[in-house]
């Protein structure tokens, strides 16, 4: 069976949502709504070790491939989300080529910085044949590019081989930029930029989109996968509406 890493490879436009709520209901409601994929943004939620365990098991029995977002560029951090079974790593602040290297060598075996056990879950608790080699080849690295170094960088980063995913943060790229707003024109030359990188080195290209106006001019540019959305920001929207809606009734009524 294909993994999700293999579809990342296979260039296909992708659409998953992020996912800050420390609950694995989540994990099975978004998958039975058939998105590609989720991200569980343990950099900026409150995620323990047990949290993300369940996560992983949900995403696991629902076919919903989940990656992880971790909260720094810290191989044991890498190392345990691969290890609970997630289909993949989102890491932040990559500024370097060198940064990018530290990473994968944290995400693969062959890279000799992640501990090799075959007794977890994603070692099939022991039973997997080939664990070692299967596992290189089927979990996905992202690396999020958001800094004003990293812009200088571009090409020294995205010419890293096996790095799956270069994903923009266009809100912590305005921050470091200086500018007010993810829409800023400066913001907007740099996401060309790493578009343009990415193209250049055969890299996939994401980004955190706030909902799906966007994708026609973001695909223009080569960008083909796209977090649209939280949990949170869903349920948000929802209840805005619903209470618009019946606010609106109820003042007709009287």
């Amino acid at each position: 069976m294909e993994s999700f890493r293999q579809r990342v490879g296979d260039g296909a436009a992708l659409v998953g949502s992020f996912v800050k709520t420390g609950s694995h209901q989540v994990i099975e409601v978004l998958g039975a709504a058939g998105l590609d994929f989720a991200v569980v943004d343990a950099e900026h939620a409150p995620f323990d070790a047990a949290t993300l365990d369940r996560m992983a098991l949900a995403g696991r029995a629902v076919a919903l491939p989940c990656l992880v977002r971790v909260s720094e560029m810290a191989a044991a951090r890498i190392g345990q989300a691969l290890d609970l079974g997630f289909a993949g790593v989102v890491v932040p602040h990559v500024a370097s080529g060198d940064a990018a290297r530290q990473i994968l060598a944290a995400a693969k075996y062959a890279g000799r910085q992640r501990g090799y056990s075959p007794s977890t879950r994603a070692g099939g608790y022991g039973t997997r044949a080939g664990y070692l080699a299967a596992a290189d080849e089927e979990s996905s690295v992202w690396i999020q590019i958001e800094d004003e170094p990293a812009l200088n960088r571009l090409d020294e980063i995205a010419a890293v081989e096996e790095i799956d995913c270069l994903f923009v943060g266009r809100a912590d790229l305005a921050v470091s930029l200086g500018v007010e707003g993810a829409r800023h024109a400066r913001v907007a030359d740099a996401v060309k930029a790493i578009a343009e990188a990415g193209k250049r080195h055969g890299r996939r290209v994401g980004i955190f989109i706030p909902d799906t106006t966007e994708i026609p001019e973001l695909l223009a540019l080569g960008i083909t996968i796209f977090v649209c959305g939280t949990d949170q920001s869903y349920m948000l929207a929802e209840g805005k509406r619903i209470k618009k809606e019946t606010t609106a009734v109820f003042s007709r009524k009287a």
